[in-house]
């Protein structure tokens, strides 16, 4: 009779319902295996087990607390890392000094209408900046004024510019919207002998 019922491609409502009660009791009986089964942990067990999970815990909270207070022990291969971040900061502040230094070393300061000023070489006009502005100087580029002499003084113009690293020239853009930079010396002082 069981192979007629499970070869019967259509069941009725009483079927069905008979069929599906006795797989709710088969899945039961299964689950009720696994929970018996299963490891029941002794109190000393579980005691342990705590203890574990405390220690990490407070291990990490120690190791978070001293990464908060700066106090991270660091491995041989971090610091050497550190180090060389730290020594090559220090190597490209240098150089920029290096260059910086170069760029205004023995250069002819005028004196224009109570301004200190430097002037270009080699511009279409004789143009000049202002010594403190030569000091803030950087690679991103700057909108700066340049000033030049007009029949009634000094006049000033707008211009981008910046310096690069491996230069010690000043690059210049006369227009701030199409940019096309060229680049220019400061007038030397002369040699006084």
């Amino acid at each position: 009779m069981s192979n007629e019922i499970e070869s019967k491609d259509i069941y009725t409502a009483e079927e069905k319902k008979m069929i599906l009660e006795r797989l709710d009791a088969e899945r039961k009986a299964r689950q009720e295996e696994k929970t018996k089964t299963q490891e029941a942990y002794t109190e000393e067990d579980k005691k342990s087990i705590l203890e574990r999970i405390n220690a990490d815990r407070k291990a990490r909270e120690e190791a978070e607390r001293q990464e908060r207070l700066g106090k991270k022990k660091l491995t041989l291969s971090e610091k050497e890392k550190i180090l060389e971040k730290i020594n090559e900061e220090r190597r490209i502040a240098q150089k920029y000094k290096e260059l910086q230094r170069r760029r205004l070393r023995n250069k002819k300061i005028y004196h224009l209408e109570n301004r200190v000023l430097y002037k270009f070489l080699n511009m279409d006009r004789a143009y000049y900046i202002q010594v403190e502005d030569c000091k803030r100087l950087s690679s991103r580029p700057l909108i700066l004024p340049l000033f030049y002499q007009g029949f009634d003084g000094l006049k000033q113009k707008d211009v981008l510019i910046r310096i690069r690293d491996y230069s010690d020239k000043i690059f210049i853009s006369d227009d701030v919207i199409r940019v096309y930079y060229k680049e220019y010396s400061l007038e030397d002082n002369p040699v006084v002998k």
